[in-house]
């Protein structure tokens, strides 16, 4: 995608958030937008804004968390991540955010497990799956690392930029996805 169609997208979300300023909706897309062009602070202020409006979308507060954490604000992740923990046990999000609070407790072994329970139980939103699929492997990586005795699991060189670090756009997770 062109730097000019992002910059549209932006512009007609801006606008229709602007026409309905209390819909969460189109904050939580607006915000996601602005992750993804690395408005870091925009997209905090509008994902924030979509929770407050909407406590229940759940996706927005996940990406939220994510956003903190990405950014090294973990009492923030924790923070928006904690109504996640109401969810029922089959419900992917409540997994993903245990997983992502035993990241910011250096407790890799229970992160691992956590989210790869989420990635299981999440048969609707594959590239969340596999955002969480990318912290897996590179917790992975530095549980081997950690572990001297045990080889470290096998990457295709391919792997290895994609595990250095965790999206920021979100891609909004669901079938439009953009890469």
């Amino acid at each position: 995608m062109s730097q000019n169609e992002d910059t549209g997208e932006l512009q007609k979300l801006r606008s229709a958030v602007l026409n309905d300023p209390r819909n969460a909706e189109l904050r939580y897309l607006l915000g996601a937008e602005m992750a993804q062009s690395r408005d870091y602070d925009g997209a905090i202020l509008e994902l924030s804004a979509a929770i407050a409006l909407n406590p229940m979308l759940h996706v927005a507060r996940l990406q939220l968390g994510l956003l903190h954490l990405t950014l090294a604000q973990p009492h923030h992740t924790i923070a928006v991540l904690a109504p996640l923990e109401d969810l029922g046990d089959a419900d992917a999000l409540k997994h993903f955010k245990r997983g992502l609070e035993t990241l910011v407790k250096d407790e890799f072994d229970a992160c691992i497990a956590h989210l790869e329970r989420g990635i299981e139980l999440n048969g609707a939103n594959a590239p969340l799956n596999g955002d969480m699929q990318l912290i897996v492997d590179k917790v992975k990586v530095v549980v081997a690392e950690r572990r001297p005795s045990a080889p470290p699991p096998e990457l295709k060189p391919s792997d290895a930029d994609a595990v250095s670090q965790v999206r920021t756009d979100f891609s909004l997770y669901n079938e439009t996805t953009r890469h």
